[in-house]
C-alpha cells in the first residue's frame, strides 16, 4: 500500500483480512463481537462490519476495536447506546484507510478477476470483473468515499487518484 503520493496503489497484499462473524451483543455504548475464527485484531485497529442482516445490521459500521477478551471476540463502541443482540452472520473486515476522501479515478489493470471495494459502512464503491487478458478499466467520476475497504483485489495495480 502506498498512499503518500497520488495516485495511491494497492495490490492483493493489501486485500482487506476477513473473519465472519457469529454474534453480535450490544451492551449500552459498546459491542461484543464474535468471530467464528481466530480475529488477529490488535487493540484500537480500524475494523468495517459489513453485511450483518435482520435487527443486527443497525451494526454495519466502521469502528476501533476497543477490546479484546478473547482471540474470537472484541469489543467495539458504538455511536449510540444499543441494546440489540444478533445471531445473524456478517462479516469484518480490516480497513485500508479510515477516513473520509475524494476519490477522482479508480484504475485497475489484471488479466483476470473481481476488483471488489467497500467504505467502512459496507457500501459498494465500485465492483469490476475483467472480461479478459490484461483488460483495464478507468473509472472517473468525483465522489467521496467515507473510508475505504479491499474486499477483493486478485491481481495487479489498483491505482486511485484522491484529491
Amino acid at each position: 500500500m502506498n498512499i503518500a503520493t497520488n495516485p495511491w496503489s494497492f495490490t492483493s497484499a493489501d486485500v482487506a483480512v476477513s473473519v465472519t462473524i457469529t454474534s453480535i451483543a450490544g451492551q449500552g455504548n459498546s459491542a461484543l463481537v464474535t468471530t467464528s475464527a481466530a480475529h488477529g485484531f490488535t487493540l484500537y485497529e480500524n475494523i468495517s462490519i459489513q453485511a450483518v442482516t435482520g435487527a443486527g445490521a443497525i451494526y454495519n459500521n466502521g469502528y476501533k476495536v476497543l477490546g479484546i477478551p478473547s482471540t474470537t471476540t472484541f469489543l467495539v463502541q458504538t455511536p449510540t447506546p444499543l441494546f440489540v443482540t444478533s445471531g445473524a452472520v456478517g462479516s469484518v473486515y480490516t480497513v485500508a484507510y479510515p477516513y473520509k476522501i475524494r476519490c477522482e479515478q479508480i484504475q485497475w489493470s489484471a488479466a483476470a478477476g473481481t476488483l471488489t471495494l467497500t467504505d467502512t459502512n459496507g457500501n459498494l464503491i465500485w465492483t469490476y470483473t475483467t472480461p479478459g487478458a490484461d483488460d483495464y478499466y478507468t473509472y472517473g467520476k468525483v465522489y467521496w468515499v467515507d473510508g475505504l475497504v479491499i474486499n477483493a483485489l486478485p491481481a495487479g495495480t489498483l491505482l486511485m487518484t484522491i484529491n
